[in-house]
């Protein structure tokens, strides 16, 4: 495959737990070679895929965030941008970043990070995660980035032209576009301010996250039992109130999982066992 989506990022004001929240649920790794000091994110895996999970800072929001492809030529991705994609555009990162040569945007402005397979960029949990004996090596697995957009079908066609993104037929009963690199989907999904009659609005852009576990009834016992030993990284229910109601159904009509939950900072996560 031309193209890997190898990462998924979100922004916390309270990130080591997010951290500790993710180890704890899903058996995440973090990089043994990952420099952890005051001003650096939290970095977990699954030994395909990495999951940053960033200090919030002054003017930024906080929740999911973006993702980032790692292709096998960044030149053959500016070529095709700039043959038949004019308004999206990429901008040169500080060298020092671990995963991210370059980040870029798609038609509705949507942000990715993009990166070579065989560059200097590719450090820490990416460096290791290249590594044979990591690949593959956890049971629960980030399999899913979801992104609300105004207009998804262009930005469908956009990842499938620029970075061979296979489209996939989207199940019945649900919306959206979803592309996939052979294992991580991309979902696009139409926004549109009347899908959100009896909730607040949520602004475009990215929605939820996606993991597979291997025993969906296995993982609810665990989510209880870690809710009942440690409070802080308790994960939060959906539901419970007329407008919460409304919000856990609008989640399960673009989910594609089995069950929907939120970490302890709300953002959306989608669980399948399949």
């Amino acid at each position: 495959m031309f193209a890997q989506l190898n990462h998924m990022a979100m922004i916390s004001p309270q990130y080591p737990m997010l951290e500790r929240f993710y180890r704890s649920h899903f058996k995440f790794r973090i990089s043994e070679r990952a420099h952890h000091d005051a001003e650096a994110s939290a970095v977990v895996g699954d030994g395909y895929v990495g999951l940053n999970i960033l200090p919030r800072r002054d003017g930024y929001m906080g929740g999911i965030d973006h993702f980032g492809i790692i292709v096998d030529s960044i030149d053959t991705v500016l070529e095709r941008m700039k043959r038949a994609h004019p308004k999206t555009n990429i901008v040169k990162r500080p060298s020092y970043r671990p995963f991210a040569a370059y980040s870029g945007h798609d038609p509705d402005g949507n942000v990715f990070d993009l990166a070579e397979k065989k560059g200097d960029n590719l450090k820490d949990v990416y460096e290791e995660q290249q590594e044979e004996e990591w690949s593959d090596s956890n049971e629960c697995q980030l399999r899913r980035f979801a992104i609300r957009t105004p207009n998804a079908e262009a930005c469908a066609e956009f990842y499938a032209d620029v970075f061979e993104l296979q489209l996939m037929n989207t199940p019945e009963g649900k919306e959206g576009y979803h592309l996939t690199d052979g294992r991580v989907i991309l979902s696009l999904m139409q926004w549109d301010i009347e899908k959100f009659g009896g909730m607040s609005i949520k602004r475009p852009g990215p929605d939820h996250i996606g993991i597979r576990v291997p025993d969906l009834k296995a993982f609810k016992k665990e989510v209880k039992r870690l809710a009942d030993k440690n409070t802080f990284i308790a994960a939060r229910p959906l539901g419970g109130s007329k407008e919460a109601d409304i919000r856990k159904e609008h989640f399960a009509r673009s989910a594609l999982g089995k069950f929907q939950m939120a970490d302890p900072d709300g953002n959306w996560i989608d669980i399948s066992d399949d």
